[in-house]
């Protein structure tokens, strides 16, 4: 299938690439080295990037119910509008003062993140009578390739430019020019037709959710996304703190980071899709536990391996990127198999929200855990020396190891059927 060919689905992939980067940025070093530029302490880094996560398992559930009620493009427009506030208030941040940025940050990170709660809410289910059902998993496919690529290239070039200059200015103009393609994004997504008419729900959103555990074996699979979440959600932020403040990697170096985590994604995609296909879900689940227990406990033998630092993270930056990608194609597939037909954009909400609430938990635990010194600076693991971020992430490798034991929790609907292609939507579009 070739999606150049069609109008409307190269507007689809316009859309989705003029958009994509300020979300990727609170995932791949960007934002944490601005933030850190600006003098904020690590503590408060790692929950001011959970703040988008927060937000979203606030919101998702009620968004979803108002798209569906109200119309999908009409909230989805608001959305991008609130985006494009929120970026103009992270880039004015850097002309303040600490005690003063502090406050445009967080203003600009809210709104940030209730526009792309509000243009998720009804992103699928616009594009779904839109795609023909026979072609929907090849579109899903080319299309996250097509973003991944723009977000490589995107991201070649910021370290490219952070390498010669990494000064604060440097930073605000890039922000700015991923604020104006969020203003081009406005006329793109105008141009997306919205096909299904507005029907209103007989049924309040309350009563909507009170259905759910009804649903055969979804709240159990709802209670392991959110530990899975709690247990892997803060990694990279985390792992980008230890690189930046223990390590010492440049702007550059951290950004090259966020090219590996996009690079092992785009693997990941494909072997996880390739696996749900052929083993179902559960065993891609364990496959992922242990895969993530192994790489997270590698961080802290870095001292041990007799090659570059910075050649040794690219290679696990890359690994847990294919993980994490590869756990999203299950988790999409299991959800979408599980979910029902009857108010089902609500139903998928509520477990979106409870992932993406299980990472917000993560971060703010870590953050807390940092700002109270509860954790050692320093400290001898036989004969390595280690900071309180690796231990975070040695919890985090213990968590997702002892959380084996959930799996149970799988009814494992998806044994080899047609593995679900469609982007997980509280990460990106």
């Amino acid at each position: 299938m070739n999606i150049f060919r069609n109008k409307i689905m190269m507007t689809i992939v316009l859309t989705i690439c003029a958009s994509i980067m300020p979300q990727l940025f609170f995932k791949n070093g960007f934002l944490l080295s601005y933030f850190l530029k600006m003098g904020f302490k690590s503590s408060d880094v790692l929950i001011l990037l959970s703040l988008p996560s927060c937000i979203m398992f606030l919101l998702s559930v009620p968004f979803a119910y108002y798209a569906d009620r109200y119309g999908k493009k009409k909230i989805g427009i608001s959305g991008i509008i609130l985006t494009i506030l929120g970026f103009f208030f992270i880039i004015l941040a850097g002309f303040f003062d600490n005690q003063s940025s502090i406050k445009f940050i967080v203003c600009g990170i809210a709104l940030f993140s209730i526009g792309v709660s509000a243009l998720l809410s009804g992103w699928f289910a616009l594009l779904s009578p839109l795609i023909p059902e026979t072609i929907r998993g090849s579109f899903f496919g080319n299309l996250r390739v097509c973003w991944q690529i723009f977000a490589i290239g995107c991201s070649l070039i910021l370290t490219y430019i952070l390498e010669k200059n990494a000064s604060l200015g440097t930073y605000q103009l890039i922000l700015a020019f991923f604020t104006c393609l969020l203003i081009i994004q406005i006329f793109l997504y105008l141009k997306i037709p919205e096909i299904d008419k507005i029907e209103f729900q007989k049924k309040s959103i309350w009563k909507i959710a009170a259905g759910i555990p009804d649903v055969p074996g979804y709240m159990p699979f709802c209670a392991y996304c959110f530990m899975l979440m709690l247990a892997t959600g803060s990694w990279p932020v985390t792992m980008g703190l230890l690189e930046k403040n223990v390590l010492h990697f440049s702007d550059d170096t951290i950004v090259h980071m966020g090219t590996m985590l996009f690079l092992g994604a785009m693997v990941g995609f494909y072997t996880g899709g390739k696996m749900v296909d052929k083993f179902g879900t559960k065993m891609v689940f364990l496959v992922v536990h242990f895969s993530y227990f192994l790489f997270l406990f590698l961080v802290i033998l870095r001292d041990l391996i007799p090659i570059s630092l910075v050649s040794y993270f690219s290679f696990l930056t890359f690994s847990l990127g294919l993980i994490q990608a590869s756990s999203s194609i299950a988790l999409t597939s299991e959800m979408m198999a599980l979910a029902p037909a009857k108010n089902k954009s609500v139903i998928i909400s509520l477990c979106i929200s409870l992932q993406v609430g299980g990472a917000a938990f993560s971060g703010v635990i870590s953050g807390k855990l940092i700002e109270y010194g509860i954790l050692s600076e320093t400290w001898l693991f036989q004969s390595l020396t280690l900071s309180n971020y690796d231990t975070l992430i040695l919890f985090s490798s213990i968590m997702v190891f002892v959380f084996i034991i959930t799996l149970g929790l799988i009814p494992s609907v998806v044994k080899t059927k047609k593995v679900q292609w469609v982007p997980h939507s509280s990460k990106t579009l």
